[in-house]
């Protein structure tokens, strides 16, 4: 017969160590998209502004750009992992999912990289954390709000999603923050 105290400690301590990576975010609630596409808004003070993939393909640069028509980019899926982390996946190929680059980066910090089903992967899976979000009993209309005021955070860099610079360019991932506005997003559903 064999120890396993060793073993459960070894898991105790991989453990502690993966919920350390976790960012330090505003503390809030995790929306419900209830299977819907969803735009992901910045309401910034150069008026609004959504988050897109630059093109429906592999390692295309997620960017900012105008919001028009309110076309839903993104089909946002529960992981399934605990904590609570979500794969945001391109609405135009559900293959597709935004993923963290290395840290730091001269071009785009979040691209779109194909799915890892082994889910070995945590650059693909997104913690998000909301000033509030719209109940789960019930169902979002069309042009409704999941959530208001999110942090989207990287599992793997510890890092949030940060709109900076001009309509166009791919927002960083920097350390997250509770009073950094440009770290705040909305989410949509669909306008059909």
């Amino acid at each position: 017969m064999f120890n396993l105290k060793p073993l459960a400690l070894a898991a105790l301590t991989a453990l502690a160590a993966s919920a350390s990576t976790l960012p330090r975010q505003l503390s809030g609630c995790s929306p419900s998209f209830q299977g819907h596409p969803v735009s992901i808004i910045y309401p910034g003070a150069s008026g609004i502004e959504a988050l897109y993939p630059a093109s429906d393909t592999l390692n295309a640069n997620i960017v900012t750009a105008p919001l028009v028509g309110r076309t839903p980019q993104f089909l946002v899926e529960n992981s399934g992992h605990v904590p609570t982390s979500y794969l945001i996946k391109d609405a135009a190929d559900h293959g597709l999912v935004a993923y963290a680059t290395a840290v730091p980066r001269a071009d785009a910090a979040v691209k779109l990289n194909a799915i890892d089903n082994s889910g070995a992967d945590p650059r693909q899976y997104w913690v998000l954390t909301c000033a509030a979000c719209a109940s789960t009993s019930t169902e979002v209309p069309p042009g409704g709000v999941f959530g208001t005021s999110c942090q989207i955070a990287n599992v793997a860099v510890g890092r949030c999603v940060q709109r900076v610079g001009a309509v166009g360019t791919p927002p960083v991932l920097a350390p997250c923050s509770a009073t950094e506005g440009a770290q705040m997003f909305n989410f949509l559903r669909e306008n059909l």
